[in-house]
């Protein structure tokens, strides 16, 4: 992306992450190497597919397999997540009693935040 009025290149990302998880793993390790050979501020944002946290969910149980890997990604790659406001969760399995998670999120490197710092979102 350009900015023509702080003349800024910054680059943006759209995501969907893998939705089984024989595939996860590869979709994080694309994700990972976009953003190693990234030279830009970079925006990351869409449906992930996986939780961070246990209270990204409404049902009691652990955080699924990949989600400390998915954190570390975040950390090594010193990316910030911007919070959403409104709703905690952004998918529904549509049961009687559903299923509740926060799958989308919107993801920046610092650089970003610098050039956009009073940025944020709603879900």
């Amino acid at each position: 992306m350009w900015d023509k009025i702080n003349r800024i290149k910054w680059d943006l990302l759209i995501v969907y992450g893998a939705a089984h998880d024989e595939m996860k793993l590869s979709f994080l390790s694309e994700l990972s190497a976009l953003c190693s050979r990234n030279q830009e501020p970079i925006l990351v944002g869409g449906d992930f597919n996986i939780i961070r946290y246990a209270f990204e969910k409404n049902k009691p149980g652990h955080v699924q397999r990949f989600s400390d890997m998915f954190n570390t990604l975040i950390n090594f790659h010193d990316l910030h997540e911007i919070v959403m406001t409104g709703g905690v969760y952004t998918w529904s399995n549509n049961q009687e009693d559903p299923i509740l998670e926060k799958l989308d999120r919107i993801l920046i490197s610092r650089e970003w935040e610098d050039i956009f710092p009073n940025c944020n979102t709603r879900s």
